[in-house]
């Protein structure tokens, strides 16, 4: 697991991806985020692009999934209420994580994201944290996504309180 500098060029990569995902999807479509640290300005993370999409329903997600198959993209993980798909053979990977309308997973991503994007301390407090977990958990991904939890759980609840949860569509 590698730590790179914050890269200006993901955001060029999300917006590639985002159109592909836009031009392949039929029905349900109702939003396509950039998520994880390559959202974050001044952020440091792996090289790994994460891609939230929202759907209206599961029917629309699992057709949208099996066009992206046929685009470099494979299903990871599929059930009832998320879709993951991973691109193949890219040395920088590409994440979709697909969630249906009103998911509390895909809200926390988006409030998350939010929340560090606008605020440098909590920005900074994290990026501490997952240094520390990549040092600690090099190699060991989930050791590595626990080793964060307290932290994002921490700054989840900070957002909250802080009204920044009235900012997310409505839809999420």
């Amino acid at each position: 697991m590698v730590t790179l500098k914050p890269d200006p060029v993901w955001i060029d990569r999300y917006e590639k991806e985002r159109e592909r995902i836009k031009d392949t999807t039929e029905n349900g479509l109702l939003g396509v985020f950039h998520v994880g640290s390559t959202a974050i300005p001044d952020l440091a993370g792996k090289p790994a692009l994460d891609i939230l999409v929202i759907f209206e329903d599961y029917e629309s997600m699992s057709e949208s999934a099996n066009t992206l198959r046929s685009h470099e993209y494979e299903i990871t993980h599929d059930d009832s209420e998320i879709i993951v798909l991973s691109s193949k053979g890219d040395k920088f990977k590409s994440y979709i994580k697909m969630h249906m309308k009103n998911d509390i997973k895909a809200r926390n991503q988006l409030l998350f994201r939010n929340y560090l994007r606008e605020n440098s301390g909590a920005r900074d407090e994290y990026e501490r944290v997952k240094r520390k977990a990549i040092r600690d958990h090099s190699g060991d991904l989930e050791k590595y996504t626990k080793a964060k939890t307290e932290t994002v759980s921490s700054l989840l609840e900070e957002a909250r309180e802080k009204g920044h949860s009235d900012h997310l569509p409505e839809f999420v």
